[in-house]
């Protein structure tokens, strides 16, 4: 088996993320929301404990998608381009685990972020 440097390694490893941001709609999509939700954490002071929460969210996600990218594509290159109802529900049941993780991160972004919008909301509205 080919031994490879760390170097090697961290470059291999690059060179898949380049490929499924490039390639796949979804995961810019992910990574747009994932900078909008760090950006967030800074301009509302996110608490420490907060901050962790927000990152495993965005961390689950964007390996859940690299994850989905994979199989698919194990998936195309075992079974070809014949179409299999097999094959389809194992998509879909990898997809399904992208959406888990984004709802999962939703949730998450919405119990840290809602009540800081809203805060700011009712100072500026003058409500209390």
């Amino acid at each position: 088996m080919y031994k490879r440097t760390l170097s090697q390694s961290f470059r291999l490893a690059f060179e898949g993320l380049r490929f499924v941001f490039k390639t796949e709609r979804n995961m810019r999509v992910h990574c747009f929301f994932a900078l909008m939700a760090v950006v967030c954490s800074f301009i509302f002071k996110v608490s420490a404990m907060e901050f962790v929460f927000v990152i495993f969210s965005i961390a689950l996600v964007l390996i859940s998608e690299s994850a989905n990218t994979a199989f698919e594509l194990l998936l195309d290159f075992v079974h070809g381009d014949r179409y299999h109802p097999d094959v389809k529900l194992l998509k879909d049941i990898v997809a399904g685990g992208v959406f888990i993780a984004a709802v999962n991160a939703f949730v998450v972004g919405s119990i840290i972020f809602v009540p800081k919008i809203w805060g700011i909301a009712v100072k500026i509205a003058g409500w209390m």
